[in-house]
C-alpha cells in the first residue's frame, strides 16, 4: 500500500535501510502518490516548512540530505528547470500549488539568458507549436522592453536590412529563433505578424 512508503522513508533517513526497493515504484498507478507521500513528509515533518516556503528554499544540499534523490529521479522536470533546479520536486508534490504561467516561465528563462545565468535556452526550447509560442513571447519582449518600440509596425523599418537584423538578434540573444525555427528575420517577422507581410512596408528598406 502506498502508505507504507512513509515507513520505509523514515527508515532511509535513520540509515536503518539505504535505498528503496527496485520495485517500489515500479506500480505505475502507485507511484505519484508514493512520491508525493515521501516529499510531503520530508517537507512537512523533517523540515516543518510550508509547501511554498519548500518551493522557495529546497536546495540541492537539502536533497541529498533529506534522501529525495531516490525519487527525483522519477520526477520529469519542466523543460526550463536547469541542472540544479529542484523547485518541481515541490510543485510534484503539491499540483494545488498556484503556477507561473506559461509567458511567465518564458520570460523568467529568457532573462536568465539575457542577464548570463543560463548560456543558452534550454535544448529543443523553440521546437514544436508551444516553441513557436515561447518564440512570440520572447520577440513581443524583446520589441516592448529591450528596444523599447511603440509597437511591432516599426519593424520592417529595422528588420529590412538583413545584416541589421541579425545584429539585433544576436545582441538580444534571440539569433536562435533565425537558426532553427525560421528561414530568415523577415520570415520572423512575418510569421509572427502576419499584418507586417504587405511587400510595401519593406520596400524602402
Amino acid at each position: 500500500m502506498p502508505s507504507k512508503i512513509v515507513e520505509r522513508y523514515k527508515r532511509i533517513l535513520s540509515g536503518e535501510q539505504k535505498r528503496f526497493s527496485p520495485y517500489e515504484f515500479e506500480d505505475a498507478q502507485y507511484r505519484k502518490q508514493k512520491i508525493q507521500l515521501v516529499v510531503r513528509y520530508a517537507i512537512e515533518n523533517v523540515k516543518k516548512w510550508t509547501p511554498e516556503q519548500a518551493r522557495r528554499q529546497l536546495s540541492v544540499k537539502d536533497v541529498k540530505d533529506l534522501k529525495l534523490h531516490l525519487v527525483r529521479e522519477y520526477i520529469e522536470p519542466p523543460i526550463e528547470a536547469k541542472p540544479d533546479d529542484v523547485y518541481y520536486i515541490v510543485e510534484y508534490a503539491y499540483p494545488y500549488l498556484p503556477r507561473p504561467s506559461e509567458e511567465q516561465r518564458v520570460l523568467w528563462v529568457y532573462q536568465e539568458v539575457l542577464s548570463g545565468i543560463r548560456r543558452h535556452f534550454p535544448p529543443l526550447y523553440f521546437q514544436s507549436l508551444k516553441g513557436e509560442e515561447r518564440a512570440k513571447i520572447c520577440v513581443d519582449y524583446m520589441c516592448s522592453h529591450l528596444m523599447k518600440l511603440p509597437d511591432v509596425s516599426h519593424l520592417p523599418k529595422i528588420f529590412g536590412k538583413t545584416e541589421r537584423a541579425y545584429s539585433l538578434l544576436k545582441k538580444y540573444k534571440l539569433k536562435i529563433l533565425v537558426d532553427t525555427l525560421y528561414f530568415s528575420p523577415f520570415d520572423m517577422v512575418t510569421e509572427m505578424y502576419p499584418h507586417l507581410k504587405d511587400p510595401a512596408l519593406w520596400e524602402e528598406y
